[in-house]
């Protein structure tokens, strides 16, 4: 499938899809099976790699200096921010798709809708009551307590059913919703950036405290901090505008 750049896509967001990946490592052949599966969507599938990302990076904003010291999938999770807000339509991990995304666009397109998603699968709601920075939780842009964050935890996971995966979605560009999404992961990129550049990501998937080889990671970005974290919250704030018609992806032996 062809790369491509911000010259490629199309002025309007409906209709198309974007997935990225930026390595250091090469589609394995089960991911490249997956992305070719991609077609299945019935939509346009623009693929972002390291070498066309630049050209969709905004004059007026563009990606946050923590950017380069964050892990191939915290990069990731930014750009699903900062996509969605700055271009809007679809985002896929390079995963199996079976079926369109016609009928979920459409249904956007005929209603005041903000977004469109999944609905989250058991066992993928985030556990942002347990993600720390310096010992200090946070709830969407303000520090928490552990007692809050365990309540507002277990009130998001009573409502699991009305929120929306982080595998597959379709968002409105510009919206209060995308602007409040994209604000928060850089608020918590600003507080990483100290401690980033002390000790940035080594390897695709580090995380804190795992050793990798060479003692316990000193990478301080929690696993979901910059997703999950902040997308079942959010969503669940705004599910009265978001829609669950987005095909999920295939999470069976995707690697």
């Amino acid at each position: 499938m062809k790369r491509s750049s911000h010259t490629d896509i199309s002025a309007h967001w409906s209709g198309r899809i974007f997935t990225f990946w930026l390595g250091p490592a090469d589609l394995s052949p089960r991911r490249l099976e997956s992305l070719q599966s991609l077609v299945n969507s019935q939509c346009a599938i623009h693929l972002v790699t390291k070498e066309t990302l630049e050209s969709f990076a905004s004059a007026e904003r563009p990606f946050h200096e923590a950017f380069q010291y964050l892990s191939a999938v915290h990069q990731s999770d930014y750009l699903r921010a900062y996509f969605m807000h700055h271009f809007g339509g679809g985002y896929t991990d390079v995963k199996r798709c079976d079926a369109s995304w016609r009928p979920a666009f459409e249904a956007m397109e005929s209603r005041e809708t903000l977004a469109a998603g999944y609905r989250e699968v058991p066992g993928g709601l985030a556990r942002f009551h347990r993600s720390k920075i310096g010992g200090q939780g946070f709830f969407l842009s303000r520090p928490a307590s552990t007692l809050e964050l365990a309540l507002r935890y277990r009130w998001t996971r009573i409502n699991r059913r009305r929120l929306i995966g982080n595998g597959a979605f379709i968002f409105r560009p510009g919206t209060e919703m995308t602007r409040r999404w994209l604000e928060l992961v850089e608020q918590r990129l600003d507080l990483l950036l100290p401690r980033l550049r002390q000790h940035p990501a080594r390897y695709p998937r580090e995380v804190p405290a795992v050793d990798f080889g060479t003692g316990p990671s000193q990478y301080p970005v929690p696993w979901s901090f910059l997703l999950g974290d902040i997308l079942a919250p959010l969503s669940l704030q705004y599910h009265r505008r978001i829609l669950q018609l987005v095909p999920a992806p295939d999470f069976t032996d995707y690697r």
